[in-house]
């Protein structure tokens, strides 16, 4: 995957995961997230001081977050009901 130079906006994520292409859409974010879950695993488990230590757990939680609401995003459309 190449890296992205320009921000991206969470109404565009929005509108992909709700439009025809959302699978697509949800695999190439998701893969963004894991990839981000897999190198910071890595560092953990090569050791970190302390303080990285617990900056890191959050970060963690948060990916895990975003992960679900990703999903969550696909699986409910913009009215709260059901897709």
């Amino acid at each position: 995957m190449e890296a992205v130079n320009e921000p991206v906006h969470l109404m565009a994520i929005e509108r992909e995961l709700a439009g025809p292409g959302k699978e697509a859409a949800l695999a190439r974010y998701d893969a963004v997230l894991a990839g981000a879950m897999a190198r910071l695993d890595a560092e953990m488990d090569a050791g970190m001081p302390p303080e990285e230590f617990q900056r890191a757990e959050p970060l963690k939680e948060a990916i895990t977050l975003a992960r679900k609401i990703l999903r969550l995003t696909v699986q409910v459309d913009g009215r709260g009901q059901k897709a």
